[in-house]
């Protein structure tokens, strides 16, 4: 796990100042690491290493690489041996698979999943179906009424003369829409109204299900997309740093409000009255709620960035990480380009 991080950040131990070029017996060896290296355009620049970036860069490294292997005469030149172990491991580092995912999207995603599958609100629905007459009697009035108010005040908007096309079209949009809810509920009796109330509320509780269902569909695709190959992984170094900064950011808000929730004090008053008697009062009740509020912020800014973070990192890692069309073209080779 050490080198994986190590090979994820680049950097080398050896560089062309440490190999010996006047060994005239391993000479061709060493200009076959060179070239290796000249591949991956390390020309000895300060903070430059020699990571293949594309599949084309792996595999000419990976040849020059085996040649120069052969082309060694004098195994006791550790410099040199060093050097082609080193460069060997990164080539075959660079031909690899590797998990890429983060941790606290994962387990993010997953407690939202887990919330909505044990919120799900299945009593809803036999209550809904128990409701006596007058209730839904009730509800249906309620009903009628708000959708009138509704059309009455969407009527008002489209009587403006000045009113934008754009916001004139919104408006008819919505009008149309109440009005032809409005002549159906004005239609139904209390038995047919209390199916349609047990239809939203199984509508719900489905809702519900598929929501916590997609979060962990989501988590398998990230995982499934999140192994990109080390040369894709070196290639992306710069946004792999962005994207860390952001994460840094997040978690520096979230960590400033429960910062602020700690730093709420109770404040106690006393008061002392003309008897002699004292009486306390303190903000005890008010600083625990916002505590409790800045928390609860705090834990659904990560929560709600997590799942948008899931989705379009998978979405990008499948387009990227994958060549599609090598699949598509020989579908023979899918198994080998998912190992």
């Amino acid at each position: 796990m050490a080198d994986n991080k190590k090979f994820k950040q680049g950097g080398m131990e050896t560089v062309y100042s440490d190999i010996n070029a006047e060994d005239t017996r391993n000479q061709q060896a060493e200009e076959l690491l060179f070239q290796a290296w000249d591949v991956a355009g390390y020309h000895g620049q300060e903070g430059a290493d020699y990571y293949p970036r594309t599949l084309r860069e792996t595999e000419e490294m990976e040849r020059l690489v085996k040649e120069a292997e052969a082309a060694v005469e004098d195994s006791s030149d550790k410099d040199l041996m060093d050097a082609l172990y080193e460069t060997r491991s990164v080539v075959e580092w660079s031909k690899q698979r590797h998990w890429t995912f983060s941790w606290w999207v994962v387990i993010c995603v997953a407690i939202m999943g887990l919330y909505y599958f044990f919120t799900v609100d299945t009593d809803n629905v036999k209550s809904t179906a128990d409701m006596p007459d007058e209730q839904v009697q009730a509800k249906l009035d309620a009903e009628l009424e708000r959708l009138k108010t509704a059309l009455a005040d969407e009527q008002k908007q489209l009587d403006i003369d000045t009113l934008s096309e754009s916001l004139r079209d919104f408006y008819q949009d919505q009008y149309d829409y109440h009005q032809e809810r409005l002549e159906t509920f004005s239609g139904y009796d209390t038995n047919q109204y209390r199916e349609y109330l047990v239809d939203v509320a199984k509508s719900r509780v489905s809702d519900d299900r598929w929501s916590g269902a997609w979060c962990f569909i989501w988590i398998a695709l990230y995982l499934f997309a999140c192994r990109p190959r080390g040369y894709m992984i070196t290639k992306r170094r710069r946004e792999t740093a962005v994207a860390t900064g952001a994460k840094r950011v997040l978690f520096a808000i979230a960590g400033a409000l429960v910062g602020a929730a700690a730093s709420l004090k109770v404040t106690t008053t006393i008061t002392k009255w003309s008897d002699g008697t004292t009486t306390k009062d303190d903000d005890a009740m008010i600083v625990t709620i916002m505590r409790f509020g800045f928390i609860a912020v705090a834990v659904l800014i990560v929560l709600w960035a997590a799942r948008i973070v899931i989705v379009i990192a998978t979405i990008l890692a499948i387009l990227r990480n994958y060549e599609w069309g090598k699949v598509i073209a020989d579908p023979k080779k899918a198994v080998r380009e998912f190992k």
